[in-house]
């Protein structure tokens, strides 16, 4: 049987990735993007995030899409793991090999978003000296201060949403067009969500486009590597 997606095509895939971080990285430090935007929500009469308690973003769009999100991902899970025979709906094998890809990638996901935000020192920008924080503002891709621990990169925000981009999974390799919007839609739940926190306050827009990146990274390597391929 011939691959549905051919290794020339996850070559270009994989170059399209790697040019994606190059972008992110100029945006980050060879542009002001992330201030700029950052000042367009900062109100300097107020000297405040002037939304960072609006209902819509802090708790529709925070703890509800969270909350919601979550409880979508326990429920595949437990389709994905409790015998068919056992569900009130039946699922094919092969939606049930795609779920556990996907549960699995959104886990990973969380995981090492968390664990990279516990280590990096990088600040939110509410906590920067320019909006009325302690903190240093340095570029996203710079040298950060030893002692300054913001655990603010990437957006984990993001994160919540943005596995959604996985249930393309569902579509491959039968619709591959169907899972490429899929995808798109996953990412851009992801990059609303991360949206929504910069207008807060709580992250710089590399902080987002980092966390979308890491996302794509995940399903390039189920691309490449998994049996689903074929």
């Amino acid at each position: 049987m011939e691959p549905w997606i051919s290794g020339r095509t996850l070559i270009r895939l994989w170059w399209l990735w790697l040019c994606a971080a190059v972008i992110i990285v100029w945006l980050a430090n060879g542009t002001s993007l992330d201030i700029r935007l950052a000042d367009s929500a900062f109100d300097v009469n107020q000297h405040a995030f002037t939304l960072k308690h609006n209902v819509l973003l802090e708790t529709v769009m925070h703890t509800y899409a969270k909350t919601i999100l979550t409880i979508l991902w326990v429920l595949l899970l437990l389709i994905a793991v409790v015998p068919s025979e056992k569900l009130p709906v039946h699922f094919s094998a092969s939606t049930i090999y795609a779920l556990r890809w996907i549960t699995v990638l959104a886990l990973v996901n969380a995981v090492v978003i968390s664990c990279l935000k516990h280590q990096m020192p990088h600040a939110c920008p509410w906590d920067i000296a320019r909006y009325g924080g302690a903190s240093t503002w340095v570029p996203t891709f710079s040298s950060h201060p030893a002692t300054q621990a913001g655990h603010c990169f990437p957006a984990g925000h993001a994160t919540s949403g943005v596995w959604l981009s996985a249930l393309c999974l569902l579509w491959l390799p039968q619709a591959p067009r169907k899972a490429l919007l899929v995808a798109i839609a996953g990412l851009a739940v992801g990059f609303a969500l991360g949206w929504a926190q910069q207008i807060r306050g709580a992250h710089f827009l590399s902080h987002t486009l980092t966390s979308l990146w890491l996302m794509c990274g995940w399903l390039l390597m189920v691309f490449t590597f998994s049996k689903s391929r074929i």
